[in-house]
């Protein structure tokens, strides 16, 4: 009980109270003893506005470490973008390249028939030349333009999905074929190879921007931690159907592997072990929380000794209605599966 003392002092105490009975088992008086609690009483107050401070500091560094991981994504997302402009700029240098030279080509053979004609010196054999190499030109020109007019449309595909993240039935072959060409320029001066074997007309009815999104992150683990120290490392992407409604897609490298002590972490937000490198901790991260809140499905990895390092995502080929944004957040669980 709160009790004051005559000075005002507030004081509280405890009180243990005994009856005392007479021979009859009547009550005839109480016997009590008073504990004065009040240091405990004032600890304990004390420990309720600390636990009510600490509940407001928690919940300011929570907002400024979701703050953070947004920005840090938000750099994943520039990173990407970054990667697919030199992929866009990589592949349409080979046909825009070759049409230029056509074009200088063509540009020098009607020079050289402008002037025979001026001196009044053209020859048959000279105007058949030019109409077959012109025609040469022409079909050049066109293969090439088409070409580059089809990446041209490619990339936007891949530019589109992987900015709006919208839901759309997709080839699964088609759309990882696509999206590993905008990876080549990071492939450009080594001989590492990815091999792709995934059935012709599996078409899923789901979200192919973070799709491409994980397995480019997949993709960039490999050559950051994998093939480091090497330049022929082999990446092995498939896939096949388990019934009607489930795809299983295992992503697989021959690198370096990633050890046991560390393996249950991987998909722990900002967990790097390049810390101070250029690695922020939140590439696996984000391929887990892509995999489980966005495409509905699971991902599980293994990685034994001295074999690379497997990762086996299991999605629904219909994917369930999305209900948060790419960057909620499921927690990926502690033992990384």
């Amino acid at each position: 009980n709160e009790n004051m003392r005559r000075n005002g002092e507030r004081v509280w105490v405890s009180w243990t109270n005994r009856a005392i009975s007479d021979e009859g088992g009547e009550v005839v008086e109480i016997f009590s003893v008073g504990s004065d609690i009040t240091a405990r009483k004032r600890v304990e107050e004390e420990l309720g506005r600390y636990r009510e401070h600490l509940e407001e500091l928690v919940g300011e560094r929570t907002a400024e470490l979701g703050q953070a991981m947004a920005q840090l994504l938000q750099a994943e997302k520039l990173a990407a973008l970054g990667n697919l402009v030199a992929g866009v700029a990589h592949e349409l240098n080979t046909p825009l390249g070759n049409a230029r030279v056509v074009a200088s080509v063509l540009a020098e053979q009607f020079r050289e028939f402008s002037e025979a004609v001026a001196s009044g010196h053209l020859r048959r054999s000279q105007v058949e030349t030019l109409l077959a190499r012109g025609q040469e030109a022409v079909d050049l020109l066109e293969r090439n333009t088409v070409r580059a007019a089809e990446l041209i449309g490619h990339f936007k595909q891949v530019a589109v999905d992987q900015s709006s993240a919208r839901r759309r039935l997709f080839d699964l072959r088609q759309t990882v074929r696509e999206m590993l060409v905008t990876l080549q320029p990071s492939f450009k001066h080594s001989r590492h190879r990815i091999e792709l074997d995934i059935p012709a007309k599996l078409e899923l009815d789901s979200y192919p921007g973070p799709l491409e999104q994980v397995i480019a992150n997949l993709v960039g683990n490999s050559l950051a931690h994998g093939f480091a120290g090497t330049d022929e490392g082999r990446i092995e992407i498939k896939a096949h159907t388990v019934g009607p409604d489930q795809v299983v897609l295992r992503y697989a490298d021959n690198g370096s592997g990633i050890p046991a002590a560390t393996l249950n972490r991987i998909f722990e937000p900002f967990f790097t072990t390049r810390l101070g490198q250029g690695g922020s901790g939140l590439g696996l991260y984000i391929v887990y929380n892509l995999v489980t809140a966005v495409l509905g499905g699971t991902i599980k990895v293994d990685s034994p000794p001295g074999r690379g390092t497997r990762f086996t995502l299991t999605l629904p080929r219909k994917a369930p209605d999305r209900a948060a944004s790419p960057e909620s957040e499921e927690s990926p669980p502690g033992d990384g599966l």
